[in-house]
């Protein structure tokens, strides 16, 4: 019995001892884990190829098209008023675009034109207020060139384009602009496709051209 009793306060000494060491090499192994992951997120290529997500600056910013007349020359406009976004990491797959377009905004330089252009021959943009594009897949191209598919809606038709594009540069531009981008790319497509069918060709081209400049600034 005073054996018994000798040994008992011993072992219950012994496994408090095991326990709190057991508890200490989990805690730590716990840290330490978790540390790792956190410099591992860091530091992986993931981390590193994520997308940045840039507002447009409208301001510095222009959505241009051409389109011949005649068959002689091009008749060139732009649209003032469009908004959206685009995201940019060194893994072309994370990134995108998305812009909105108010086709009312439209100016080609003559007041009689935009409202000609502006009416039911052309955009109709009292039944068809809403226009822009939306990219779908973005891969690497050709000479650091971006090829962005996506949906192109006007004229309330919405059909793919490509848009071959580049960046033009990239940085913080201090404390007024902060971080921004430079982008540019263009696409092509037929008018009659989005049912803007009236004039022949040999009066207004059926192919017209777009020009996206967009300067963005990191949300």
């Amino acid at each position: 019995m005073m054996l018994i009793s000798t040994l008992i306060p011993s072992l219950l000494k012994s496994n408090r001892l095991l326990m709190i060491t057991t508890v200490g090499l989990v805690a730590g192994w716990s840290l330490s884990a978790s540390s790792s992951l956190q410099e591992d997120a860091a530091g992986s290529p993931s981390a590193q190829l994520e997308a940045k997500t840039y507002e447009i600056d409208p301001v510095h910013s222009g959505v241009l098209f051409k389109i011949q007349h005649l068959g002689l020359s091009w008749c060139w406009g732009r649209f003032l008023s469009f908004e959206g976004s685009l995201a940019y990491g060194s893994d072309p797959a994370s990134c995108s675009v998305q812009m909105a377009i108010d086709p009312s905004s439209l100016d080609t330089g003559s007041a009689g034109r935009d409202r000609h252009v502006k009416g039911a021959d052309f955009l109709n943009v009292a039944q068809f207020p809403d226009a822009g594009f939306r990219s779908t897949k973005v891969s690497a191209g050709k000479d650091g060139e971006l090829k962005i598919v996506g949906m192109f809606n006007l004229h309330g038709v919405e059909k793919e384009v490509e848009i071959v594009s580049k960046i033009l540069g990239q940085g913080d531009r201090g404390e007024r602009f902060g971080e921004r981008i430079g982008f540019e790319g263009s696409f092509r497509f037929n008018r009659r496709d989005f049912g803007i069918t009236t004039y022949p060709d040999s009066a207004v081209g059926d192919e017209v051209e777009v020009i996206i400049a967009i300067e963005g600034m990191l949300k």
